[in-house]
């Protein structure tokens, strides 16, 4: 009868304002007689008595949890436990403090503040030697609950503040929305302060098994936020993450492990050769293993690579496996682009870890120089500011001296160029390469008898190097008579260099060469169809082949490999000019206007080219086009028949006639 209790117990007051059981009592009956008000001033003048005990923080939690204010239950239990922490009561206060847990489990940034109270730097710390029932977790499955929370209470803020901003008006990218998410949560998360002492936990007690989990995801996590880490701190961490990713190799479990050490050893072979084999072993389907299979292959020096199956991984790496690949493929354009990806991924690793790839970026440049140089001379100003970058970098780089004076050769520098090359094979009369490259400049020079001279010595040193043997035939070809034509000069060399590397598309266009002008046109046609299936850009097989195709009449074969061509690389005017005419006799002058226009766009003199374009225009009606088109070729070239003769059908057709008899004439 709580209505008695509570009118006896204002009555026993009257008479006794310093009994404390008498206030309890009142606080139970205002309890359930729903007036939470006057029980909770009750209970705290009871906490504040002289005589109080536990009963007051107790009754108090009662009241609250009736009343259904959880914050101030909570607040109330916490009271409680720091009353029965003073007592010493450890157990009681434990059971008092899993009632919060429970209270606050909804709410899991609460939860995590509550359960960090009882880690080892915390006040509640000596409650989980409690001897009670629940019985209370040992410090690492506390540790690993609250990294559970925190992980997912990190991921499901990030997504939902994504959400929310994404659709502001200027919000921007979403990339960069996520990336200002992401360092706003994770730079109030204390998700990297709990997984550090979880595997200080693990340490402590001495449990192996856990402590590589743990520190496999404790390293995860900080490579993930690194760059949220403050400026201050971020070395340090840098320096922890090493320390970890080698203690975690060491153990061969954590596939992020391995990926970081063969980032950052900046592809050191010999430390990296350590790791590679196994790596790819452990860990056959993680996300390096085709970069690191490629590193691998490329060791050996006339292995081939599956470039498409690097592309696509965001790795500094894994882009400089890329370039690499690209470069021993011969696919020259595509080890360009590859390598200014290469190099912003090189540069985003270096924001983020501190960590310049110095190695990486000079075997980067070195291949996009060399393959600027591949592309044709007109890229070689390209060629010759990398190949300084990299001697500015290392200045004893011999393949980048070689390349630079090859570099210079092509600028029209000869006499410069030619003198860096004597210098290299005057310093080291045994660098093969020194030679070969001097033997080139001097086929460039016009100097054919110092060229063959030059690749023989290159090849006394190497006689198993392809590229020399290339060359040497390449000079006596250019030399003719006797050279040219006898099997046992250029066309022996072209054939131990198709023995030595049968993947050298210019192998097969020399020998394709020497049968034309032997009339092997069967064997002719063989070379060339290699050579282009090889390389369908390549300069010398493909408009041989080609042609050979518009003589039998086999448009589509001639076609397929022109577009085929032009679709691996713009700028093959050759190609294009091709193209023109063929869709020109086949009545499609729309599209040899367009073939001729592109041709032109890399060869604006090509009067070939304006000739195509004059008949195309007239063929698709377009006459005062044609008409300007035709002047260009008299401007060009003023004494070209061809010219005057498509100027005077043109004005003829345009109605003009005086002009046309000035053209006839």
């Amino acid at each position: 009868n709580y209505d008695y209790a509570y009118d006896l117990c204002h009555d026993l007051l009257e008479m006794d304002r310093s009994n404390y059981n008498v206030y309890i009592l009142l606080g139970v009956s205002c309890q359930h007689l729903g007036k939470y008000a006057e029980g909770e001033g009750t209970y705290a003048h009871a906490q504040a008595m002289p005589k109080a005990n536990v009963l007051a923080w107790q009754g108090l939690c009662a009241l609250y949890e009736a009343s259904g204010d959880r914050t101030k239950h909570e607040q109330a239990l916490q009271s409680l436990c720091d009353r029965l922490v003073v007592e010493g009561n450890r157990n009681k206060a434990w059971e008092t403090m899993n009632k919060i847990i429970l209270l606050v489990e909804s709410d899991d940034r609460r939860l995590v503040s509550v359960l960090r109270g009882l880690t080892q730097a915390g006040p509640y710390h000596d409650l989980l030697k409690a001897e009670a029932d629940p019985q209370p977790p040992t410090e690492m499955e506390l540790l690993e609950r609250m990294c559970e929370i925190e992980s997912t209470l990190d991921s499901r803020m990030v997504e939902s503040e994504v959400n929310k901003r994404r659709t502001r008006l200027g919000a921007g990218p979403v990339q960069r929305v996520r990336a200002e998410v992401r360092a706003e949560v994770y730079g109030k998360s204390t998700l990297l302060d709990t997984l550090q002492q979880l595997v200080a936990a693990c340490v402590d007690a001495n449990d192996l098994d856990r402590l590589m989990s743990h520190e496999q995801r404790y390293f995860e996590c900080l490579d993930d936020r690194l760059e949220f880490v403050d400026d201050t701190q971020r070395a340090a961490a840098v320096e922890q993450l090493q320390n970890m990713a080698a203690d975690l190799v060491t153990n061969g479990r954590c596939a992020a492990a391995f990926e970081f050490l063969i980032e950052t050893v900046d592809i050191d072979d010999t430390r990296l050769g350590e790791m590679a084999a196994q790596y790819v072993e452990l860990f056959p389907d993680a996300r390096l293993v085709p970069a690191v299979s490629a590193w691998l292959a490329l060791r050996d020096p006339v292995a081939t690579v599956d470039a498409d199956s690097i592309r696509g991984i965001e790795s500094p790496f894994a882009r400089a496996q890329l370039v690499a690949a690209m470069a021993r493929n011969r696919q020259h354009r595509a080890c360009v682009d590859a390598a200014v990806a290469a190099r912003t991924a090189q540069q985003t690793f270096a924001d983020k870890y501190g960590i310049r790839l110095q190695r990486s970026r000079l075997a980067v440049d070195l291949a996009a120089a060399d393959a600027y140089m591949q592309i044709g001379k007109e890229h070689a100003d390209d060629a010759e500011r990398l190949y300084r970058t990299c001697l500015e970098a290392d200045a004893n780089n011999k393949a980048a001296a070689l390349g630079l004076g090859l570099a210079t050769c092509a600028l029209g520098h000869g006499d410069e160029g030619r003198q860096l090359l004597q210098r290299l094979v005057d310093s080291d009369a045994h660098n093969h390469r020194a030679w070969g490259g001097l033997g080139a400049a001097l086929v460039d020079a016009g100097d054919l008898h110092g060229a063959v001279d030059a690749f023989r010595h290159a090849i006394a040193e190497a006689p198993e190097y392809a590229p020399h043997h290339v060359g040497l035939a390449s000079a006596l070809w250019q030399l003719g008579g006797e050279w040219r034509h006898d099997k046992q000069h250029a066309y022996t060399s072209w054939l131990t260099a198709a023995r030595l590397d049968p993947t050298d598309p210019s192998v097969f266009s020399g020998l394709g060469q020497w049968y034309q002008e032997h009339d092997d046109n069967v064997r002719a046609r063989r070379c060339f169809a290699k050579a282009v299936s090889l390389d369908c850009t390549n300069s010398i097989a493909a408009p041989l082949l080609a042609d050979i195709y518009a003589r039998e009449g086999s448009d589509d074969l001639c076609e397929e490999l022109l577009q085929r061509a032009t679709d691996n690389s713009f700028a093959l005017p050759w190609a294009w000019r091709r193209l023109g005419f063929l869709h020109l006799r086949q009545g499609a002058s729309e599209r040899a206007v367009a073939a001729f226009q592109s041709a032109l766009s890399s060869d604006r003199t090509d009067c070939l080219c304006w000739e195509g374009l004059c008949e195309a225009y007239m063929g698709i009606g377009r006459i005062h086009t044609a008409v300007k088109v035709a002047q260009k070729i008299v401007d060009l070239e003023p004494g070209r028949v061809a010219g005057h003769w498509l100027s005077a059908q043109a004005c003829m057709r345009a109605q003009a006639l005086d002009q046309a008899l000035n053209h006839f004439d």
